[in-house]
């Protein structure tokens, strides 16, 4: 509806809202560029927001970190596909996820405040028989079916590692534009840099946590 009214109307009618009150700057700062013709700028309120501010909470590595990248790449930690056909899962990221999840739980980050999503409804499948058993109140779920949604943190599981470079449907960018601006004080991406980095949009995604985050092997959580 809202590209036909701009279609038969044209800018006029058009009016961006430039000021959110959800994210880290980091988070927004980076979707502002890549998505809003950096536009979008945090409320002063959410600006600097963390989770080791939150009640309870260690002060560590990963709580003081908005932005964090675990890198699977070189550790042999290969995508599958399902039965179907139609979806991918990745096993041994998954694990690298749970072990993110533990880590964040463990600081002290209540699992009601955690999600984890990926562009793959067969990884859902693989993270929740991981993960819901031991916190049935941790989010796990889909990029699409997270639309609208939010929590302190978001653990992100891209899925694809493969030796052709093959993205699939990672190239849609409002996809993981989606993914990443989920998240209020802390965003963790687990993905394969050398594969996902084929395409531009998503190399620039890397480039970006590698400048401004936490970068970290995969080879650290097994």
């Amino acid at each position: 509806m809202f590209d036909r009214i701009r279609s038969l109307w044209g800018a006029k009618v058009v009016r961006m809202l430039k000021i959110q009150y959800r994210m880290n700057e980091l988070i927004s700062n980076w979707a502002s560029a890549e998505m809003y013709h950096s536009e979008l700028v945090p409320h002063d309120s959410v600006r600097h927001r963390t989770l080791n501010q939150l009640p309870k909470t260690k002060n560590t590595e990963e709580t003081a970190a908005v932005l964090m990248l675990i890198d699977t790449a070189g550790c042999n930690m290969m995508e599958s596909e399902a039965a179907d056909d139609e979806s991918k899962f990745n096993e041994d990221e998954a694990k690298v996820v749970q072990k993110h999840v533990e880590k964040l739980v463990a600081d002290g980050i209540p699992p009601s405040e955690i999600a984890v999503i990926t562009p793959y409804n067969a990884q859902v499948t693989v993270l929740k028989g991981l993960l819901k058993e031991k916190y049935p109140e941790i989010e796990i779920g889909s990029v699409d079916g997270f639309q609208g949604r939010e929590k302190e943190a978001v653990v992100i599981s891209l899925v694809r590692s493969n030796d052709n470079g093959e993205v699939g449907f990672l190239k849609e960018d409002r996809r993981l534009n989606v993914a990443i601006t989920r998240a209020k004080r802390h965003v963790c991406v687990v993905c394969d840099s050398e594969t996902v980095g084929k395409h531009p949009f998503l190399q620039r995604m890397v480039d970006y946590f590698f400048e401004n985050g936490v970068v970290a092997s995969a080879e650290q959580y097994t």
